[in-house]
């Protein structure tokens, strides 16, 4: 009796996991956009300060006309969305208008990270789990719906790019590349990786120009509506001189650094920054020559997004979302060192919720999260093989 018990209390705790796929989807999904609806209303500083004067902006200058003005420090791809919301989508609140896009987008981000996870697990749920684990991730959550950010945009264009790079198409690689840095600058966080496609020849360098005519392109209604283009091109340009923070919430070894030390540290830390970027290129390229396989393309890319903003100065806490995202893929790739990222997504997450010992304190455990992923990558090094006696 007691063993029938027994069996029965482990077919009730099992039968969950025999459930088909699509239903862990579709559950999966109808909270994900359950959970977002919740947050929608919520009014962040920036979408008090920004968003919103932004949206009310271009209302009431013409719609379109409105484009011709600098009133916004974002370039003119993500005021694009905003003017769609202002005239197509005018029928719905403001608050969901502005929010809708990023919302979206979240959505398009997991299904290029399922793509890439397909690539490993051909077969199985494992890239259902991973879509569903970024559409469910706490910090994706935050930024879109709760805040109202676009960082998913440019992160999606991102990950894209490493689809792309994955299956051996450097054009749209590079096209997603170049949509990617036209939303937001961040996005040459992955820019240690293209220089090590470049020199390994897995993207041929007369294609490069692909990514700043990209960013043109895209410039191109702005400009039509009446905006110089210098004013478009140094977009960039101006948003870096803006703040004068070494570090705004985000969990970085400059936490540790007192602001007045900012006319000093920063040039120091984009010219450290730069080394280490050549350095790791020519280890992985002329030093230890070793093939760029799939698993590999993928921890140089998690190195990438995670070390450039940890070693950049001037990085605000939304700066880790390209690693937020990198680091599920990554987990997925590696399930032996899930716990990376576990210690990404809390380090960012309490970069979010902005209280600043916390900040500081968890910059250690992503500082020691960056060292092992490069410590562990064999491209930078490589395991030594032991002869049989």
């Amino acid at each position: 009796m007691a063993k029938t018990s027994e069996q029965t209390f482990f077919k009730f705790i099992k039968s969950p996991l025999n459930y088909p796929v699509s239903v862990y989807l579709g559950l999966g999904i109808i909270f994900a956009v359950f959970i977002r609806w919740i947050c929608i209303p919520n009014k962040s500083v920036d979408y008090k300060y920004f968003l919103a004067p932004w949206y009310d902006f271009i209302a009431s200058h013409g719609g379109f006309s409105a484009l011709k003005y600098g009133f916004a420090d974002y370039t003119p791809p993500y005021l694009y969305w905003i003017l769609i919301a202002t005239t197509l989508l005018s029928g719905l609140p403001k608050i969901l208008g502005i929010k809708l896009f990023a919302m979206s987008m979240d959505f398009v981000c997991a299904f290029f990270t399922y793509k890439i996870v397909k690539l490993k697990y051909p077969a199985g749920r494992m890239a259902i789990f991973a879509f569903l684990a970024i559409i469910l991730s706490p910090t994706v959550i935050y930024n879109s719906s709760l805040w109202g950010q676009c960082d998913v945009i440019y992160t999606t264009g991102l990950v894209a790019c490493v689809y792309f790079l994955s299956i051996y198409k450097q054009i749209p690689a590079l096209i997603s590349f170049g949509v990617a840095v036209s939303f937001k600058f961040q996005a040459m966080f992955l820019a240690p990786l293209l220089l090590i496609m470049v020199l390994k020849k897995r993207v041929s360098w007369y294609f490069l120009p692909i990514v700043p005519l990209v960013y043109i392109v895209l410039m191109l209604p702005a400009w039509f509506a009446g905006r110089p283009m210098p004013d478009l091109l140094l977009v960039y340009f101006n948003q870096a001189n803006k703040y004068k923070e070494l570090a705004k919430g985000s969990p970085n070894l400059y936490q540790w650094i007192p602001n007045d030390f900012y006319h000093i540290v920063v040039p120091i830390g984009l010219a450290l920054t730069v080394a280490a970027m050549l350095l790791l290129a020519y280890i992985v390229v002329f030093k230890n020559r070793l093939e760029i396989t799939q698993d590999r393309l993928i921890h140089l890319a998690t190195i990438s997004v995670l070390f450039m903003p940890y070693v950049l100065p001037k990085m605000h806490e939304r700066y880790f979302y390209p690693a937020d995202i990198l680091s599920i893929i990554f987990a997925f790739y590696f399930p032996q060192y899930r716990w990376v990222a576990i210690s990404v997504q809390m380090a960012s997450f309490f970069g979010y919720l902005g209280t600043p010992i916390y900040i500081k304190l968890f910059a250690f455990p992503l500082g020691f999260t960056l060292w092992f992923i490069v410590r562990h990558c064999d491209m930078i090094y490589p395991k030594l093989k032991v002869k049989s006696s």
